[in-house]
């Protein structure tokens, strides 16, 4: 099923569960974005458009790369010849030579890593937010899991709605809990076999029991 598809439905079950909540506008209204949000959260296990909705550019990371190596390298040979050798500069030199080589071989895979990466540190500096730091684990852990396995199970879903009470406790948000959970859970089951758009099935109990549904 197409993202799109997958986000009207979370849209909706969104809505629902916010007005179950709270029925005024406002809730309803705010509840059906995190619906439609939670609802493209399972598809971060792919290169699909949720993934490269959030992930960092890998064209502007791979610039910046080339640019703080050659910036380091530059400062490598300023200080050479100024101040003469010194052992620092071979580990500088590295750094300077592993951010060239990482800027050559980087995956979009790996930008949604390193971009989980950056989301955790975003929790640190957000005065040590565990919200923020378990999105961001949520990302890394997304980012090298193959598609339809861990994300598309209840284990996933105990996981983000265990991330969505996090953050309920930290921003107290009308319906964030269930709105959540609504969305991401109508992923899981527009995703099942048994509807006939579907090739694929999920795997509802993966590790324990890997049968699709």
């Amino acid at each position: 099923m197409k993202g799109s598809s997958h986000a009207l439905i979370g849209v909706t079950a969104g809505a629902i569960a916010g007005y179950q909540v709270q029925p005024d506008v406002y809730t309803i209204a705010v509840a059906s974005v995190i619906g439609g949000v939670s609802a493209l959260v399972p598809d971060l296990d792919t290169n699909g458009l949720a993934t490269n909705r959030i992930t960092l550019s890998k064209q502007v990371t791979q610039w910046l790369m080339q640019l703080v190596g050659a910036g380091i390298l530059v400062a490598i040979v300023y200080q050479y010849f100024t101040t003469g050798f010194a052992p620092s500069i071979l580990l500088y030199a590295g750094i300077g030579l592993l951010l060239f080589i990482v800027s050559r071989l980087i995956t979009q895979r790996r930008m949604l890593t390193l971009t989980g990466v950056m989301v955790m540190w975003l929790g640190i500096v957000m005065h040590q937010s565990i919200g923020i730091l378990l999105v961001g684990s949520y990302i890394v852990i997304a980012s090298f899991l193959p598609h339809r396995s861990y994300t598309h199970s209840l284990l996933g879903l105990a996981f983000y709605a265990f991330i969505l009470n996090q953050l309920q406790q930290e921003w107290p948000i009308d319906g964030l809990l269930s709105a959540g959970i609504a969305g991401y859970g109508s992923h899981l089951i527009a995703d099942m076999k048994l509807l006939p758009m579907n090739r694929r099935g999920v795997k509802w109990f993966a590790p324990i029991w890997n049968k699709e549904w």
